[in-house]
């Protein structure tokens, strides 16, 4: 028999046996791994964060298709005007210029509007089309009203999906700010551990990092959050201090969401309908002031 080192077989029972634990733990990290996939993927926010992201998507399809309908529709009857894309294709689909129905017009655009466009037909600029060319315009009507009833439909979805997974951030913020919240930043759990500051600029990132490469650009007050009635219908000069007080009430709901499972929503929302009031009391007191000094004695 050969001899062999001491030092050579003991090195390559150790490569044998290293070969082995690391197997062992690769299958332990696969095996933790797949667990942790699944629970992700069983976990109710992603169901919330995909409906919310296909409502975005619809809502921009649903603009760009209007906007081509009104280029293709107006060639017919380039007088027809609506407040939105969805009055738009109703009206589109019960004109008929040979044989105008007033009345189901009017329900669709109201009987001033309608009567305003009946009396301008007989000196509309549009062209006449075809059969085929009208049917074909009328389709891509009938789809966009069809894509605004999935929407629809959509939005009560999320309505439940957010009063199940987050009810207090959808009591203090509505179910769509709640929604789009957890679906930007990918879990519920995630933006528990969100400080107050972090959630009020929450997708006003670009901003936010032009503000940091830039220190003349003035940071920005607001992200998603700004969709709340109560900021984006206030004065400017108010705004920052509502997104703070609302980016406050949503953190400390966050994680009474995610963790305690207590119902102190609607304590939430009341402090920060006290706070809101109580800016805009001294936002009109500073107004009352300026304007005083600006009177002459």
């Amino acid at each position: 028999m050969p001899f062999q080192k001491p030092s050579q077989r003991g090195r390559g029972r150790n490569r044998s046996e290293d070969r082995g634990e690391r197997g062992e733990k690769r299958a332990r990290f696969m095996k933790r791994s797949r667990e942790t996939v699944m629970n992700a993927l069983r976990s109710r926010d992603m169901l919330l964060g995909s409906v919310t992201k296909s409502m975005d998507d619809l809502d921009k399809i649903i603009n760009l298709l209007g906007e081509r309908l009104e280029d293709w529709y107006g060639i017919y009857l380039p007088e027809l005007k609506a407040e939105d894309k969805l009055q738009y294709c109703n009206a589109a689909l019960v004109i008929d210029k040979e044989n105008m129905d007033e009345k189901g017009l009017a329900s669709v655009l109201g009987q001033k509007r309608a009567s305003e466009l009946v009396a301008a037909l007989p000196a509309s600029l549009g062209a006449k089309l075809s059969q085929k060319d009208h049917s074909e315009c009328l389709s891509l009507a009938r789809m966009i009203v069809s894509m605004e009833k999935l929407r629809k439909d959509y939005g009560g979805y999320q309505q439940e999906l957010a009063t199940e997974l987050c009810p207090n951030m959808t009591e203090v913020g509505g179910a769509d700010i709640a929604a789009k919240l957890v679906s930007h930043v990918g879990s519920l759990n995630r933006l528990a551990f969100l400080p107050a500051s972090a959630i009020q600029v929450l997708g006003a990132e670009k901003a936010l990092f032009k503000h940091l490469k830039n220190k003349r650009i003035p940071p920005p007050k607001h992200g998603i959050i700004f969709q709340h009635a109560k900021i984006s219908a206030s004065p400017k000069a108010v705004r920052g201090k509502i997104a703070r007080a609302l980016a406050n009430k949503l953190c400390l709901a966050a994680k009474a969401d995610a963790f305690t499972k207590r119902s102190i929503g609607a304590g939430l929302k009341k402090d920060f309908e006290e706070r809101y009031a109580q800016i805009m009391q001294e936002y009109e007191r500073g107004k009352e002031k300026e304007k005083a000094k600006a009177t002459p004695a």
